[in-house]
């Protein structure tokens, strides 16, 4: 064992980066107390790599001069190597929690940022009270970390810290802080449905998103919780001044699923700010009292709309609000609305949201699918969309790219037809575009260039 440990000794001292590489590798797995000089001098080479295994490697013999190798890897100009020492320094567990909680006040940032992290992992409780004094660092990406590592342990008394936080300027500070308070759960709550009426509105609106377990600017996340004080005031917040607290209510009402907040978003749907959200909320729900409402909406009726759209949006916001109805019926799953959906395949822009939708339906839309695609008459299409959609769909005629999205969604849901039932071909398309004069008109319609 004492030549094979010289060997590998003297291999991480070669002039060779990938012999020395595979040295502290396995060095590293050995984790030999008499090598720990030389892994410390490793854990300065040239090549990253080795600065990675090395920091493993000292991790395993442990003591207080493998921490402070660790804590110099926190600066490693390379994320992995500070990722590995993070990970190094977890494992060596609550002997090195003094020394990450001192790390918590290096001038070095990254070494900040990373001795949160650490901190996090190894979910000491000895730790909160330095990282809830380090949410003032000047540092984003340290305060970032520090909340996450906070999220992670779990301890009520970081709630205050972690809810003033939402007055940062960073958003991903913001947001960290919210998805942090989610993961302390019930002590939770009660702050920040106090916070939903903080006179700062971006402090109402990560209030509301962290209500609804909204992690992200997207409309997905952790509902954890069902209280009923919580989607009242969350109701109310559907009233609120600002329109981005607004739209995150109604979000978050949906993320949480009650159904007494049904009537609120049938209303909320009235508020042009929140329309489309509001619809995408009634259909996470899923009651059918919603069902109605949302139909309307897709045919473009039923509801007055009040206040004003999305502001700067290039595209049309009765573009989006049909998109959040198609995608919305489907997850009611009632097969009443499979008619309206099958309809929809017809429209080159709400195509692929209907066949999700009836996807999501499941069974129940094979047969009246089925008969919608031998049915010459309902699949027909009109003749100016032949033009346009034929050119838009690679090749294929609208009618054929219609049949095309019948069978995708019909394979979806697990029917497929024999290869000689519904043929699509592109030939008929090109021959269109062939035959057509490029005179005044053109292949596609009037070039621009005619006088």
């Amino acid at each position: 064992m004492a030549n094979v440990l010289d060997d590998l000794l003297d291999a991480l001292e070669d002039v060779d980066d990938a012999t020395r590489e595979e040295a502290a590798k396995t060095l590293a797995d050995l984790g030999d107390p008499s090598t720990l000089e030389a892994l410390l001098v490793a854990c300065s080479d040239d090549y990253w790599s080795v600065r990675a295994y090395a920091g493993c490697g000292v991790s395993k013999i442990g003591g207080p001069k493998a921490m402070e190798a660790l804590i110099g890897l926190f600066n490693d100009p390379i994320m992995e190597v500070r990722d590995q020492a993070v990970e190094a320094m977890a494992r060596i567990g609550s002997p090195a929690i003094d020394r990450v909680v001192a790390a918590l006040k290096d001038e070095r940032w990254r070494v900040r940022e990373h001795a949160a992290k650490a901190a996090g992992k190894m979910k000491d409780p000895l730790s909160v009270d330095a990282l809830i004094a380090s949410c003032r660092d000047r540092d984003g990406a340290v305060k970032s970390a520090v909340a996450e590592a906070l999220g992670r342990i779990a301890d009520p008394k970081a709630v205050p810290a972690l809810i003033k936080l939402f007055r940062d300027s960073s958003k991903i500070v913001r947001e960290t802080a919210g998805t942090a308070l989610v993961y302390i759960g019930q002590p939770s709550v009660d702050p920040l449905i106090e916070s939903l009426s903080d006179k700062d509105f971006v402090v109402r609106c990560h209030a509301a998103r962290a209500l609804g377990g909204m992690t992200t600017d997207y409309q997905i996340g952790r509902s954890w919780v069902r209280d009923a004080k919580v989607v009242e005031a969350l109701i109310a917040a559907l009233k609120d001044p600002d329109r981005a607290v607004r739209e995150d209510a109604t979000i978050a009402l949906g993320m949480i699923g009650d159904p007494h907040a049904i009537d609120a978003l049938i209303e909320a749907m009235k508020d042009g700010a929140v329309k489309r959200h509001a619809i995408a909320s009634l259909g996470m729900i899923g009651d059918p009292r919603a069902l109605p409402a949302v139909l309307d909406a897709l045919k473009g009726k039923g509801i007055k709309q009040e206040g004003s759209p999305t502001p700067g949006c290039i595209v049309s916001e009765d573009a989006f609000i049909k998109e959040a109805a198609a995608t919305a019926l489907g997850q009611f799953r009632d097969p009443r609305v499979i008619p309206d959906l099958i309809m929809l395949l017809k429209d080159g822009v709400l195509r692929e949201k209907a066949a999700a939708a009836l996807t999501v339906i499941g069974d129940a839309a094979i047969e009246p699918l089925i008969a919608f695609l031998y049915d010459p008459k309902a699949s027909e299409v009109e003749a100016e969309k032949e033009r346009v959609l034929s050119y838009a769909s690679v090749r294929l005629t609208a009618k054929d790219a219609l049949k095309q999205i019948a069978l995708e969604t019909l394979e979806t849901l697990g029917w497929i037809p024999s290869d000689e039932e519904v043929e699509i071909s592109s030939s008929q398309a090109d021959n269109m575009r062939i035959d057509r004069p490029l005179g005044q008109t053109g292949r596609f319609g009037p070039s621009g260039d005619t006088v």
